[in-house]
């Protein structure tokens, strides 16, 4: 097994460990994750650097976002504070998401293919979020009771920002910079200078799934069978998005997932 896998799954057994251990509030759990997301993204960022100034100037935004949208719960100028909980996260797991795509190019932020992919990555995110709405809805088993107010959107860059950025891509981002590391010495010395990576082995792919999918599920402290069904309809869709597509088709489905709900099922 690589050491990066290793490392993985100690972090979630880890994370389980304090899951199981920890009783009441839910609010422990995700500091859990986050202080394994600020030790990857601190790990991957002295290796590789920062990113570019542009996706330096994208990751400011995001963590901006993500800290302002907690106005959506509370009008207070002090939920600030509290919102650096999600805003340092998303910073440095920003930073160092974009410096691994910088440098290997196994994932993108917005596919740029052809003129019209930017498009065609929002269609497919809208068609997405609106299906798992849907289905959001219909297991919630809840009476839908609209009542729509900007303040509820502005809540959804937290989970469509933070918890993709902080909680998802970073995994995504270390398992490739780890796996084309850990293969250099075995590529030709035209892959080495060309900084291609051998692909990912069965057991690379199924650890980085697994850890994009399931910490941040088992973290919203749900029993066993609602968090399986969370991983499988949510988790899962969510992550195909980003490896296959783009991290921002995943962030726009998630977004209209999370404004329906508000609107439809209160916060």
């Amino acid at each position: 097994m690589k050491k990066h896998n290793i490392v993985l799954w100690i972090c979630f057994i880890i994370l389980l460990a304090f899951r199981l251990v920890v009783k009441g509030d839910n609010s422990p759990y995700w500091l859990g994750l986050a202080l394994i997301t600020l030790a990857l993204s601190i790990f991957l960022l002295i290796k590789n650097g920062l990113p570019s100034r542009k996706y330096v100037i994208i990751s400011v935004i995001f963590a901006v976002l993500s800290m302002v949208a907690y106005f959506g719960y509370q009008q207070n100028p002090f939920i600030l504070i509290y919102g650096l909980r999600a805003g340092i996260p998303t910073l440095l797991s920003s930073f160092a998401v974009f410096s691994v795509m910088q440098k290997h190019k196994d994932y993108k932020l917005l596919s740029r293919q052809t003129r019209m992919s930017p498009l065609i990555s929002i269609l497919i995110a809208i068609l997405s979020g609106a299906i798992l709405s849907v289905i959001n809805i219909l297991i919630s088993r809840q009476q839908v009771n609209f009542q729509f107010s900007l303040l509820k959107l502005l809540i959804c860059f937290n989970p469509a920002i933070y918890e993709e950025m902080a909680c998802r891509a970073i995994f995504m981002a270390f398992c490739v910079y780890c796996v084309s590391v850990e293969s250099k010495p075995q590529n030709n010395n035209a892959d080495a200078a060309t900084g291609d990576s051998k692909k990912m082995n069965l057991f690379d792919i199924i650890t980085m799934y697994f850890m994009m999918i399931v910490p941040h599920t088992v973290i919203h402290g749900y029993d066993l069978t609602p968090t399986l069904m969370l991983c499988v309809l949510f988790g899962l869709p969510f992550a195909l998005l980003q490896t296959k597509r783009d991290i921002t088709s995943a962030m726009i489905s998630h977004g209209i997932v999370d404004a329906v709900r508000f609107t439809l099922l209160g916060i």
